[in-house]
């Protein structure tokens, strides 16, 4: 079997935080957010994180330092968020590149998942078809901000994009496997809507779609786990990741006369006076001072000063 690690997005949603640095890579408690797949990888003959030119060299350090023998990198034709191949075009454009004639296991670099890969793994094997983990949210107004899938049983029957009525409360993970007999399924999905009107940029970079296509082609299953599940693609899902992974706060710089709350996570050389702080994560060599900082991120070398800051995201080397 072999895997591929999605980490070719621009993560938008977390600029500045992300705009120069890959969102796979960002620190998840003592190691990088990648680094949690990636263990639960080690035994698969190959993985393949497949990424863009911009960060290639950020993610070959990354398998150098961790030396990671499994894992290499592919890198996607693209600069900017607009011209990427969307996430299914980028397994594709892999598919085709890539000598592939496995098992294929496809998971996003930038979620944090608590279930048993080798569980996951033997379920695939007994099905013998596609699979798609799913997470229950449990909630049918938070099911209305995910990829929701049907079931009868363990089998899909229906796929829905963020409906306004979910049919169920089980989200779609960025995490599929296909078995080898199926991988054809994502060239035959790219034929299929390279004839209709649909808009490339939405069959390639909605992964929703293939589910909703392949499985009246083909018997798909899904796997759902108990535990946790964040898309760490907002200031809350990381925080609350990073919360998930540490037992109480981490404070590795300094702090004089401030009252720290929950989820509070300050990295080394980073300093904090007279400050109130919760749900934030500071990066290293961070100054705040006479602040309030609340459900926030605030990058590596900033000076903030006198004020009152909440859901916020604050680039490197900023002097508020």
């Amino acid at each position: 079997m072999k895997a591929v690690v999605l980490a070719g997005g621009h993560a938008t949603r977390l600029w500045p935080i992300t705009k120069d640095r890959a969102k796979p890579l960002l620190p998840l408690g003592k190691k990088p957010i990648i680094e949690y797949i990636l263990e639960d990888l080690e035994d698969l003959e190959e993985v393949i994180i497949s990424t863009n030119d911009k960060f290639a060299e950020d993610f070959q350090d990354y398998i150098d330092e961790y030396n990671r023998e499994n894992v290499r990198v592919a890198v996607e034709s693209q600069q900017s968020e607009e011209e990427k191949p969307g996430t299914i075009g980028a397994i594709i454009n892999l598919l085709d590149e890539e000598d592939i004639d496995d098992d294929l296991l496809v998971i996003g670099g930038d979620n944090y998942y608590s279930f048993n890969t080798s569980d996951f793994l033997d379920f695939c094997r007994r099905k013998e078809g596609p699979v798609n983990v799913v997470y229950d949210v449990k909630d049918l107004d938070l099911a209305t901000g995910f990829g929701i899938v049907d079931t009868d049983g363990d089998k899909i029957k229906d796929f829905v994009e963020k409906p306004d009525q979910p049919p169920s409360t089980l989200a779609s993970t960025a995490c599929y496997y296909f078995p080898r007999k199926d991988i054809e399924l994502f060239h035959k999905y790219e034929k299929h809507f390279r004839d209709t009107d649909v808009p490339a940029d939405k069959y390639l970079d909605e992964p929703g779609r293939l589910i909703e296509w392949a499985h009246e082609k083909t018997d798909m299953f899904t796997y759902s786990f108990d535990g946790d599940w964040y898309d760490i693609g907002t200031v809350q899902g990381y925080v609350e990741a990073m919360s998930s992974v540490v037992d109480g706060n981490i404070i590795k710089g300094d702090t004089e006369n401030s009252d720290i709350g929950e989820n509070v996570f300050v990295m080394e050389g980073s300093t904090l006076k007279n400050t109130t702080v919760e749900n934030s994560i500071i990066f290293a060599n961070t100054e705040v001072n006479d602040s309030e900082i609340r459900n926030s991120i605030i990058d590596k070398f900033c000076e903030i000063e006198d004020t009152d800051m909440k859901n916020a995201l604050v680039g490197e080397h900023t002097t508020l």
